[in-house]
């Protein structure tokens, strides 16, 4: 597979504007990023109010596809209102919605909810640190000048030492990798995949909202589809409260796929796949205040203060040595630096 520049879809010549600026990245993937590990708990709760048990292997995957069609739809008429082009269509537009539909939703989540079934919601937010390392050695592949440094490489090896660590922490020396923790793998190698696969198939008839809102629709559509065939469409009573939870997973879905291509879009993909450290971290936390998950010391050590909000939130020692790296090689100055202060 050859190698093209990121100038090829984001032309080099561009002025910076507000989302090539590191504040601004930092600030949009925060917001995108806790979007998505809020997920993690919030989908185990649909399935203990809705009855889905580990073991419904089409029902969760049903459960995926309402939520990702919901999440299509509301981009869709977004896209409308803004998007004359939206609903012009393309043997080479549709083409790209099914590349990118088929990895960004459909397989990615298929594994993701099989996987999330299977283990915790810390372990599985845990497993979920591999997706920026994936997308660094896919970037490094597909673009010519957004290569794998030495810097990165060592981020690469010290995230997955990471994940080991917790294994080993979790179940002794003996090695253990679930069920669970292996379909999560498999998710988040398609999940960083399907962000550069939406980056290289942006173009001026096919713009990052109108795309987003296909794939979803496509995705979801099609992860409806395969578990409609075996459980119908209606498997289960809804409740005031499963419709509500089944109505923010779709609207963070939507938020954050949208926001997360947007700033694909317009920056390197090694300049934002850092951001995808948080996931992790904002789903271990939100995991043990709404489910009641236990935190073990190896999970959760120390403390930074994300200074823009006075909000805190919870990083590894591990995680630590990422960024600290990442920021380096991102070029951040001293000014943008001020969101990571230590307690």
């Amino acid at each position: 597979m050859s190698s093209l520049p990121t100038s090829r879809i984001l032309s080099s010549s561009q002025p910076q504007n507000l989302l090539n600026r590191p504040s601004s990245r930092l600030l949009l993937a925060i917001i995108a990023t806790l979007l998505w590990g809020s997920a993690f708990p919030m989908v185990k709760l649909g399935y203990v109010n809705l009855g889905i048990e580990h073991s419904q292997t089409f029902t969760q995957i049903l459960f995926a596809g309402y939520r990702f069609s919901g999440a299509g739809l509301f981009l869709l008429l977004l896209s409308s209102l803004v998007h004359r082009q939206t609903w012009r269509f393309s043997a080479d537009k549709l083409l790209r919605v099914v590349k990118v539909g088929s990895c960004q939703t459909f397989l990615q989540y298929i594994f993701f909810y099989l996987g999330l079934a299977l283990a915790s919601g810390i372990s599985s937010a845990i497993v979920a640190s591999a997706a920026p390392f994936f997308q660094l050695i896919i970037a490094h592949v597909l673009f010519a000048d957004d290569k794998l440094s030495a810097r990165k490489a060592i981020s690469a090896i010290i995230g997955f030492c990471g994940i080991g660590f917790y294994q080993v922490m979790e179940y002794g020396w003996a090695l253990h990798l679930g069920v669970g923790e292996a379909l999560m793998l498999i998710a988040m190698l398609f999940s960083a995949y399907g962000n550069v696969l939406s980056k290289r198939n942006i173009r001026p008839g096919l713009p990052v909202l109108t795309l987003t809102a296909w794939q979803m629709l496509l995705g979801g559509a099609a992860l409806t589809g395969v578990g409609a065939i075996k459980v119908g469409l209606m498997p289960w009573v809804w409740s005031a409260l499963s419709l509500i939870l089944l109505t923010y997973l779709s609207a963070l879905s939507a938020c954050a796929f949208l926001i997360w291509n947007t700033l694909m879009a317009h920056n390197r993909v090694s300049q934002i796949s850092v951001f995808l450290f948080l996931i992790p971290i904002f789903g271990v936390s939100l995991s043990a205040i709404i489910l009641g998950e236990a935190l073990h010391w190896y999970v959760l050590r120390r403390r930074h203060r994300l200074s823009s909000s006075q909000q805190n939130v919870t990083i590894t020692p591990i995680q630590q040595w990422i960024v600290k790296i990442s920021i380096r090689d991102n070029g951040m100055t001293k000014t943008d630096k001020y969101v990571y202060t230590a307690l």
